[in-house]
């Protein structure tokens, strides 16, 4: 009986495994974050501007090939900060 026992503690401990703690954002971080994703925010809306204005004036004249550029690295940047908002603000 007592084997019995042990085997149901072994194999407890191994299907239940020990609960792991959650670990708290450092609030500065989070700060940090928040800031960062606020400020991609802004260069998008100004990149993405920037872009419809060259298209809408372009008259086929200009490709808005370097405006585009800049808007995918806006992206590229927001992206970024999305990620680092998720780690540092949970």
């Amino acid at each position: 009986m007592r084997i019995v026992m042990i085997s149901a503690f072994v194999a407890a401990s191994i299907v239940i495994p020990p609960s792991i703690p959650i670990a708290h954002a450092d609030p500065q971080e989070c700060r940090d974050a928040t800031d960062q994703y606020k400020k991609t925010i802004n260069d998008i809306s100004q990149a993405l501007k920037r872009y419809t204005s060259c298209v809408a004036d372009s008259k086929g004249h200009d490709d808005c090939s370097a405006q585009f550029r800049r808007l995918r690295s806006a992206q590229d940047d927001f992206k970024s900060a999305v990620s680092i908002y998720q780690r540092d603000c949970k």
